[in-house]
């Protein structure tokens, strides 16, 4: 009984791992235990776990299964943080700071534009509770996808490297609006040596670009 009730603990671990907020290096490996422990406790009374044992095949067929789904479910949640990092690097491009980058510990190196998206999406995400729906939605998954249920594992991949492609796309409507503002400052900027030929063109050029963006 034991083993069948550290199944449950598998799926949640593995999403606890690398999912946004609670794997970032601040929150310690005990703090993650601990919540996955707590998640599970709260969840096993409600779940209908099949009698299976842990060391058969079929047992390692579960194992596998929940961890596949924990960790896909975390990759997915990470896929916003690269749409920002995209949008960063966009940003950061036109606006002539692709050199400034900080190192992410998650990300690694990234521009500041980016880390600075992260940031205010991590804030944003806290203040309309973002992880309580996390955890709700973590509730939820063994609804959807229950322990010991059929999942076509084709299938679902090809969705997720279909669904991955919302990376670029979502990063280039979060920098959309200011890469048009931008084009528009090229256009202008291009004006300013006929106008005034005598100015230092690169003087005025990159503080623009930069108070532009």
């Amino acid at each position: 009984m034991l083993a069948t009730g550290l199944i449950p603990l598998l799926r949640i671990s593995a999403l606890l791992l690398a999912a946004p907020l609670v794997s970032l290096r601040v929150v310690s490996v005990r703090i993650r235990i601990a919540l996955a422990l707590v998640l599970t406790i709260f969840i096993y009374p409600t779940l209908d776990l099949p009698l299976i044992d842990p060391v058969s095949a079929q047992g390692l067929m579960l194992i596998t299964r929940e961890l596949f789904i924990g960790l896909l479910f975390a990759v997915v949640l990470q896929l916003v943080n690269a749409a920002l990092v995209v949008a960063g690097q966009t940003l950061s491009m036109s606006m002539g700071l692709a050199m400034a980058q900080t190192v992410d510990p998650n990300m690694g190196r990234v521009p500041v534009l980016a880390s600075f998206l992260i940031v205010m999406s991590t804030l944003i995400f806290l203040s309309i509770g973002g992880h309580l729906i996390l955890i709700q939605l973590i509730l939820m998954s063994f609804e959807v996808l229950p322990i010991g249920g059929e999942i076509n594992f084709t299938a679902t991949l090809a969705n997720f490297i279909e669904w991955s492609a919302m990376v670029f796309l979502g990063g280039i409507l979060i920098a959309l609006p200011i890469m048009l503002t931008m084009m528009l400052v090229n256009l202008c900027i291009g004006i300013v040596p006929r106008a005034a030929p005598a100015l230092n063109f690169f003087a005025v050029v990159f503080p623009a670009m930069t108070l532009a963006g």
